[in-house]
């Protein structure tokens, strides 16, 4: 399902969204923004918790997401082991 809207943009944001999105149109690069935002974890059930003894009083949510995701990136980008397969020696 798709909304027709008319909204007033900030021309300079639209066109570093564009560009850091890699599109062309204010179409894509608002959907692009939007689907990023939507990807952005959200803690606010978590934060909600604050003060009830279940959340360590330091935790910070957005450290935790970060420790996150630098580590699966740490592993997605570790190279692959080399692997060198036995060969049979087939005496004749």
């Amino acid at each position: 399902m798709e909304t027709r809207t008319n909204v007033v943009l900030d021309d300079a944001l639209v066109n570093q969204v564009m560009a850091r999105a890699g599109v062309k149109t204010k179409k894509a690069a608002i959907e692009a923004a939007l689907k990023a935002y939507i990807r952005k974890p959200d803690y606010s059930a978590i934060m909600a918790l604050r003060g009830t003894g279940v959340l360590a009083d330091n935790y910070d949510a957005n450290e935790a997401y970060s420790l996150a995701t630098s580590k699966a990136l740490r592993v997605a980008q570790a190279p692959a082991p080399s692997f060198t397969p036995k060969r049979k020696v087939v005496k004749a």
